[in-house]
């Protein structure tokens, strides 16, 4: 299909966030009548197939853009694989063209320092498998997602949607993800002295949920 982008997601377990993201973009690139096409590697399978699909999923395909979540400090394991099966056969793009190639990464951390790495990570990628990186953007405080339409979340994704929106225009257009982009991905629904104690509570309760009473105990110390 000329002209057309590939969105992936690639996250380690089906209905994440990443999807929710994809779904979004997707959505905006169709308004603009930009072809697409989005594949969620974890719904396909993705390590039982040897992410054959991922791959053969970018054919003809001119920008690819890759939507992953943090583990620690870079991508997860299934966004690694991913990567690392398209290196093995980094497909051309169309006539033979390099492909442009853009990620959004996006952590539950309200930081965006987490995330740079990361997207270091896919800009590397990018120049070692001969395409041209076109940018991205980071995401902070995304678990509130919970896999979710962004459009249903409201103000609590306003900046995120904002960033999706200025980075399917500069994909159409065959631009670099602009600073704007950048800017408005990394802004939080809430400021950092009520996101953490929120955060800080949530877990707590979780791991009460789970039946751990002690969240200062240390047993292999």
């Amino acid at each position: 299909m000329k002209g057309t982008v590939a969105i992936v997601a690639a996250s380690n377990r089906r209905g994440s966030n990443s999807a929710a993201i994809a779904r979004y973009l997707a959505g905006e690139l169709s308004a603009m009548a930009m072809p697409v096409r989005s594949i969620d590697v974890a719904e396909k399978g993705g390590l039982s197939e040897d992410f054959v699909q991922a791959v053969d999923f970018l054919a003809g395909c001119r920008h690819v853009v890759l939507i992953a979540s943090l583990y620690h400090d870079t991508i997860n394991y299934m966004a690694t694989a991913t990567l690392e099966a398209w290196a093995a056969r980094p497909p051309s793009g169309l006539n033979g063209k390099p492909v442009d190639f853009s990620a959004v990464i996006h952590s539950g951390y309200p930081e965006p320092v987490h995330t740079m790495v990361a997207l270091d990570v896919c800009r590397q990628f990018a120049k070692e498998v001969g395409w041209r990186w076109q940018g991205g953007f980071t995401a902070g405080a995304t678990s509130a997602i919970g896999g979710r339409d962004l459009e249903s979340l409201g103000p609590m994704t306003r900046s995120l949607r904002r960033a999706l929106s200025l980075t399917a225009t500069a994909i159409v257009e065959g631009r670099r993800v602009p600073a704007e982009a950048v800017h408005h991905g990394a802004k939080v629904f809430l400021p950092a002295w009520l996101l953490i104690p929120l955060a800080n509570w949530a877990m707590r309760r979780q791991a009460k949920r789970s039946g751990t009473r002690n969240l200062d105990a240390r047993p292999y110390a």
